[in-house]
Parts: C-alpha cells; structure tokens; sequence
C-alpha cells in the first residue's frame, strides 16, 4: 500500500509565441504526494538495455497524473522514462536528468 508521504513536483511544458514569433519554451510545476521506491533490479537492467538509468519509481495517484514527462524530488530533476497503471494509482519509472 502506497503511503505517499514524499513531496514531489511535476513539471510540463507548453510552448508559447513571443512578439517576434519565436517559440518559448514555458514551465509549469504541480506539487502532489507520492511514495518513492527504488526500482527492481530486473528494472534497472532493462532500462540500462535502453540507455537509460532508472533511479527511482514514483507511486502517484491516477487521477493526479496529467501526463508530465519530468519531475522534482529533493532538489533534483528526474525524466520519466515509463509509467504502469494499477488501479486508482499509477507508477512512475524514473531516471535522472544530468546537465540540465
């Protein structure tokens, strides 16, 4: 059972024209509770097949989820790479962002 006691923000982007006609890039964060978990070894070895580095997975409620494709937690930006639906909750499979 999922205790969501850890504070996370989600983050999506929209994209705006300024006065010159220039797309903008433009951020916008949802602070929602989550359950934090580390992935499962079988997890972390798929993923690494792919390029990727899963860290982390992230336990949201379904109906909180708006389809974000990053999040914050404890001051770092992590992208979501994979999302599983189960039940009224939803998993986020997460990796973190370097250099961003």
């Amino acid at each position: 059972m999922a205790l969501f006691k850890e504070v996370v923000k989600l983050i999506s982007k929209t994209f705006t024209v300024d006065e010159y006609f220039r797309e903008i890039e433009v951020e916008t964060e949802r602070t929602i509770f989550a359950d934090k978990q580390s992935v499962s070894q079988s997890e972390f070895f798929a993923a690494g097949q792919s390029g990727l580095k899963a860290q982390y997975r992230f336990t949201v409620r379904l109906s909180e989820y708006k389809g974000e494709n990053e999040l914050l937690f404890d001051g770092k930006r992590y992208a979501i790479y994979r999302t599983f639906e189960k039940g009224e909750d939803i998993e986020l499979y997460c990796e973190l962002r370097v250099g961003v």
